[in-house]
Order: C-alpha cells, then sequence, then structure tokens
C-alpha cells in the first residue's frame, strides 16, 4: 500500500494570546497560572469509505479497518503557577499526528479548525483569572503520495507536508525556530506571550508547492507509519505600559481645560 494516499492537516497551533485587562494599582505579576483547551471544529473529509470521527473533541481518527487508524490530537494543559515573567518556555500542549498508511479507498481528514481558549491566572502577586480569550485557527494542508519520488524522503516512505496557512506575528528567533507574540496590557504593563512549536521552519520551495503553499512557507514534516509529536512551548514578558501619545494629548488637553474652568470660576467669585 505504499503507493496510497493519506490525508491530514495540521493546525498553527497558535495558542490564543489576545487577552485584555485592565486594573487600577500597578504591580508587577511575576507568576501566573495558566490553562488552555482546544477543540477540533469545522472538519471536512476527502471522501470514500469510513468517516473522520471526533468533531467538538481534541482527538480526529479516520481509516478502514481491520489496518490500523491515522489520528491527530492535541492535549490541554493546566497549572496553578510556573510561568515566570522574564523566565523561561514552559510546555503547552502537544500536537500529535499518528500517520499511518491507509487504503486509497477509504476516506481520510481533509482540514479542520483548531479552536483553542487560554486562561491566564496572576499568582504573585494572587487576582482572580484574567477572562478567557478564544481564538480559532484555520488550517490547510495537501498530503505527498507515498510512490515514486518524494519531496520529503524521511523514512521508508515519503513523508506528509504541513503547511500554516497564516503566520501574522511570526518571529524567526536565533536558533532557527519560530515565536508567535500577542500582547495585553493589565495592571500598569504590558506583557507579551511568544508561543513555541517544535519541528516548525521555513520550507524549500518543492515542499511549498507540493502542499499547495507560496514560496517561503512555513511548516514541518511528518515520518510515515510513526508517531510524530510537535512539543508546543510559550513564555512571557512585560514592560511597563506607556500609553500612546494621542492618548497623552488628550489627557493634557483635559486637565488644561480643567485648570482653566477652574479659573474663570474662580474671577467670577
Amino acid at each position: 500500500m505504499n503507493k496510497s494516499l493519506k490525508r491530514t492537516l495540521l493546525s498553527s497551533l497558535i495558542v490564543p494570546f489576545a487577552l485584555g485587562a485592565q486594573s487600577a494599582s500597578a504591580a508587577l505579576v511575576t507568576d501566573w497560572g495558566f490553562s488552555v483547551t482546544n477543540v477540533f471544529e469545522n472538519v471536512t473529509d476527502t471522501g470514500g469509505t469510513g468517516s473522520v470521527d471526533g468533531e467538538g473533541s481534541n482527538l480526529l481518527e479516520w481509516g478502514v479497518g481491520p489496518g490500523p487508524q491515522s489520528s491527530v490530537t492535541i492535549n490541554d494543559v493546566n497549572a496553578v503557577n510556573g510561568l515566570i515573567t522574564g523566565g523561561g518556555s514552559v510546555n503547552g500542549g502537544v500536537f500529535t499526528h499518528t500517520n499511518n498508511i491507509l487504503p486509497a479507498e477509504g476516506t481520510a481528514l481533509d482540514s479542520f479548525d483548531l479552536t483553542s481558549e487560554l486562561t491566564l491566572t496572576p499568582f504573585a502577586p494572587s487576582a482572580p483569572s484574567l477572562p478567557p480569550a478564544s481564538t480559532t485557527f484555520n488550517s490547510f494542508f495537501i498530503e505527498t503520495a507515498n510512490g515514486g519520488a518524494c519531496v520529503e524522503p524521511i523514512g521508508p516512505d515519503c513523508a506528509d507536508i504541513f503547511t500554516i496557512a497564516d503566520v501574522t506575528g511570526a518571529e524567526l528567533t536565533v536558533d532557527g525556530t519560530y515565536e508567535f507574540a500577542s500582547s495585553f496590557n493589565y495592571d500598569g504593563y504590558t506583557y507579551t506571550l511568544y508561543l513555541a512549536l517544535a519541528g516548525l521552519t521555513t520550507l524549500g520551495d518543492p515542499s511549498c508547492f507540493a502542499a499547495g503553499a507560496p514560496s517561503g512557507c512555513v511548516g514541518l514534516v511528518t515520518e510515515e507509519s510513526a508517531v510524530n509529536n510537535f512539543q508546543t512551548s510559550f513564555r512571557i514578558t512585560a514592560v511597563e505600559y506607556v500609553p500612546e501619545p494621542g492618548t497623552l494629548a488628550l489627557l493634557g488637553m483635559g486637565l488644561a481645560g480643567l485648570g482653566f474652568s477652574r479659573r474663570k470660576k474662580a474671577e467670577k467669585s
């Protein structure tokens, strides 16, 4: 069956970090608790015998018996504390692609959305949790066939090629990995969260073309007949919040108007 065709898909796995909150005081949160939940939605398949099961959960499975099934999954994470402001990265969920050779007549995964929800809770100093932020990531993928010349020859068969549809906010680090950054304001500080996915890299033009992506695309590959794990991780930094110049100007105008009003009242009295 090395000429059979399977399909699967990799979400960008970018954990949603678009949070926003304000507080009257200004105390740096040095330690955070965090919770991330994931759900696969809007699942589509390639058609054929069988079905793709698991929509509405964090595990999708497909394939035709009696042989093994293929799957994608990402586990949820939850920690009371340990995300240190200005510290190192902590582990998030692990994205796993169980990549099995499937019969050509069987249905396979074609696309899905990954909806992830992040909740941050200040641990030191202690404070109520920030409002949860939910983000949906759209994914696109074409899998290579297992016969003929391999675009990505990893292992005994052709590897699958995954590409990320939207890499807005991605930054290439000095060690050649990608991080996705997102910021929010809380209690007098601007915090920036950075998410990384192990294995994510710039793919060569032949791989991008095979996956239907533009030149210089970002993605990863998975080995056939293997369980492929990709660890996500994230870290957080902070700087004191500085209002935009326009906000400062409006504040200055308001204070000037207040002073002018008081002078007028003083003259009338």
